[in-house]
């Protein structure tokens, strides 16, 4: 506590003191006016590269006219505005160097075209699905008519390098642990709570998701796999205005994902809102089969269950948040967000259990019901302060973060013995009540320095507290209702982080460098309580680490249309807080999850060469090791399975990677993202070493058809042969989606019509090895194949706002919640 407390004062006295003034890239600005001499607001401008085709930058005109291109790289470039009502304008060729470090521009006069006469701006322009960066890709999902109706689980899902498997993980270039933001903001869940959370959040809510294979020192170290954000819409347009879309579903069972948008821009302050409301049913069919042996590797016996799993789903989401602007160069916010989530599950199970013959031993049913009421509430203040030079900023953010679980279970089972007199029947209920409650406070100074070079810094502090109870309870006819103590148990556990961090920044004329420093400190202690048949039981556990990144970027013409980027971080998984939780929960009769308070957290070292050429190509090559990874696992003890996670000692990874994106004709554009992934697993895992090696395939692409101005189509797709994570080898699968929409209203509006997974080939399968003498697989499809139509409509006025400030006190905490 005491290193945290010095270590922040610290660093906050260095930002609210510090001085350093300098230049850093290049800067170009000007002034819009229209040729009767009045300022032009909210004027969407374009800076071109030198080709004057490709867009660099696109930017608003603020309430006098003006505009600025900031963090301009040195090259040629030209400005552009096209805008109905004037006629269209670029300037001439505009050279940013050393010696023309800021390019003021003469004023800008566009001409109003004759006759016409608009009531208001509109501008029509294609959005592309996906854009490169230096340091991060963007993807647009407006751009897809195959995310109409969707959900944010299903967007990532369509994403370059982003995989999702069959429990709900999102995985990015094969590699698990990877951190989930939300404007900026850590979502706090992990496991089958971010599922269920994603699938709340509708696919029209989000303006875009910045996937970030290795983030620099600015963010946490957490997340060994990268760092996905995703962005949710806000108008920036002054006044009252806003967006809606609904949408209805239908596979076997039907769905509806709704979502309102709601924002006032005022010239002192700023109100934004979003509700969305998610309520369906899907079902997943499984079927798992284990075939026991002898250890002369002659059968035994073997047991195959069908479970059918009907689930109901309804999520209430809601944000609202207050920006108040003290002056220019300072806002102060506010801003609340809730989720109330809502799942039952009831479970229909039957399983056979024969001899070594295939003759039926054992029948066994189970009627199993599960309701699951997930609440979460998060409030967010920040402050935000600007100085006189160029990208010279302070933040300062804090997180109160709070979510409550309650798990109701029923599981009925029946054995029906058909070879002796072992035949039972028995109830067992659990109440699993759940608190976790995090505070975080971090603050970030960025300033320039001179010689096109810029500094950042900050600290943050962060408290964890959970508090998991377990009560079992079993009731049989012999003994009536007695408490489960094999079960039952109270587990709390608190943790604090303390982080600091240092990052440079240097422009050279074609080499851009980035090296950075970040320092965690992690304190951690857990108690269980015991009961009358389990002792009181404590751990506790201490490290710290330097995470060191670095980025260069060389242009190897000009232009810059050719570059290669180069790019080392080292990163840190820690385990969810659900992972340290010692509890064994139930699954089945059969099936038991557990968590594992000894679990060490992952460290691993991430290394990409890059290579692209303008948007047309991406190719980059990465490895990377880890060491101590946590992956599921499973132990069969006398039949039983438990799952659990546990660390991998060693892991290897290879990844090739290619992302295109071109126009065959005017009237197509494809979007193709393709990888080969080498992975390598070695550890000891129980009694025997794991030694899990395997290459897979993907592909994902893209087709857009414009057969109109008012319709388009799209056709998309991937696929991914058999891949192998550690224990498990997963079959290969993929999907074929069609979809088109019309532009309505004015084009205010917009219908899209989707058919997902049209040939319902998107069903996982797999076995699990490392088993010694024993052999399992399942197979589990799912209500993939949706036809949706989505209603999507804008409203408001037309005229551009400052951008709010997605500040946060917390950037990885939440991602660790796992209820």
């Amino acid at each position: 506590m005491k290193l945290s407390y010095y270590m922040f004062s610290a660093l906050l006295f260095v930002f609210i003191s510090s001085i350093s003034f300098a230049q850093n890239k290049g800067t170009i600005k000007g002034f819009v006016y229209d040729n009767n001499g009045n300022k032009l607001e909210g004027i969407l401008i374009s800076l071109l590269q030198s080709d004057g085709i490709t867009i660099s930058k696109t930017i608003s005109s603020e309430d006098d006219g003006r505009f600025t291109f900031d963090e301009v790289s040195f090259s040629s470039y030209f400005v552009s505005i096209s805008i109905n009502g004037f006629e269209n304008y670029i300037s001439n060729s505009i050279d940013v160097n050393e010696q023309n470090l800021i390019v003021q521009l003469t004023n800008i006069i566009l001409k109003k075209k004759e006759i016409i006469e608009l009531e208001e701006v509109k501008i029509d322009k294609k959005i592309p699905f996906v854009v490169q960066k230096v340091d991060k890709t963007i993807v647009i999902p407006d751009a897809l008519i195959s995310n109409a109706g969707g959900n944010a689980l299903d967007v990532l899902s369509k994403s370059p390098g982003v995989s999702v498997d069959e429990n709900g993980n999102v995985k990015l270039r094969g590699k698990s642990g990877v951190t989930i933001f939300i404007d900026d903001k850590p979502t706090y869940l992990t496991g089958s709570e971010l599922e269920s959370y994603l699938k709340s959040l509708p696919s029209n809510s989000i303006k875009q998701v910045e996937i970030m294979t290795n983030p620099p020192a600015k963010y946490e170290a957490s997340g060994n796999g990268g760092i996905i954000n995703i962005v949710t819409k806000r108008s920036k347009l002054k006044g009252f205005n806003g967006n809606t879309s609904l949408n209805f579903g239908q596979g076997k069972y039907a769905r509806t994902n709704d979502n309102l948008n709601l924002n006032y821009n005022a010239p002192k302050f700023s109100l934004f809102s979003n509700l969305s409301y998610t309520n369906g049913k899907g079902y997943h069919d499984l079927t798992i089969e284990r075939r026991f042996k002898n250890p002369d590797l002659m059968p035994l016996s073997s047991f195959k269950q069908n479970t059918y799993l009907k689930s109901s789903r309804q999520s209430y989401n809601a944000r609202i948040g207050f920006d108040y602007y003290l002056s220019e160069k300072s806002t102060i916010g506010i801003a609340a967000k809730g989720l109330i989530n809502k799942n039952k599950s009831p479970r229909y199970n039957y399983a056979t259990v024969k001899d070594a013959n295939g003759n039926i031993e054992q029948i066994v049913t189970a009627d199993n019901f599960e309701k699951v009421d997930f609440n979460n509430r998060t409030i967010t203040l920040n402050y935000r302060q600007q100085f006189s030079k160029p990208e010279q900023l302070l933040t300062t953010d804090f997180d109160f973060v709070t979510y409550s679980a309650t798990i109701d279970q029923l599981y009925k089972n029946a054995i029906e013995d058909l070879v002796g007199s072992n035949s039972s029947e028995d109830i067992q209920n659990g109440y699993l009540p759940s608190t976790i409650n995090i505070y975080a406070l971090k603050s970030d100074y960025s300033t320039p320095l001179k010689n096109n070079s810029k500094l950042d810094f900050g600290a943050k502090v962060s408290l964890t507290n959970t508090d998991n109870n377990a009560v079992y309870t079993k009731t049989t006819q012999a003994n009536g209702t007695q408490p489960n103590y094999d079960l039952s148990n109270h587990f709390f556990y608190d943790e604090i982080i303390s982080a600091a961090y240092i990052n440079y920044t240097k422009t050279f004329k074609k080499i851009d460098l980035q090296a950075g420093l970040r320092f965690e400190d992690t304190q951690l202690k857990g108690k269980q309580l015991g009961n009358p048949e389990k002792p009181y039981s404590e751990f506790k556990n201490n490290y710290n680490s330097i995470f060191p990144t670095l980025y260069a970027s060389y242009k190897i013409d000009s232009l810059a249309t050719k570059t290669i980027n180069l790019s080392y971080g080292k990163r840190v998984q820690r385990p969810f807080y659900k992972d340290l939780n010692p509890f064994s929960s139930p699954l089945d009769q059969f099936t038991y999850y557990e968590g594992n308070p000894f679990l060490k957290p992952t460290f691993g070292h991430n290394l990409s060469l890059t290579y692209n050429y303008k948007e047309l190509l991406s190719t980059s090559f990465s490895y990377s090791y880890g060491k101590d990874e946590i992956k599921e696992t499973i132990e069969i003890n006398d039949g039983i399975y438990y799952s659990r996670p546990n660390n991998i000692g060693k892991s290897n990874q290879y990844v090739l990677s290619i992302q295109s994106r071109f126009n065959p004709t005017k009237w197509l554009t494809t979007v193709l993202y393709t990888e080969v992934n080498h992975s390598r697993f070695i550890s000891q895992l129980y009694d025997q070493n794991l030694n899990a090696t395997g290459t897979y395939w993907f592909i994902n692409a893209t087709n857009s058809i414009q057969f109109s101005k008012k319709w388009s189509g799209e056709i998309s797709g991937q696929y991914l042969s058999e891949s192998v994570d550690a224990q498990f080898t997963v079959g290969d699968f993929g999907f074929v989606s069609i979809g088109c929409q019309k532009k309505i209203l004015n084009d205010l509006g917009t219908l899209k019509f989707n058919l997902s997974d049209v040939f319902f080939t998107n069903q996982i399968r797999g076995t699990i090895n490392n088993l010694g003498t024993t052999e399992a697989n399942w197979f589990g499809p799912r209500d993939t194949r949706i036809l949706s139509v989505t209603f999507s409509y804008r409203f408001g006025k037309n005229t551009s706002k400052k951008a709010k400030y997605n500040g946060t006190g917390s950037e990885s905490e939440q991602n660790r919640v796992k209820v």
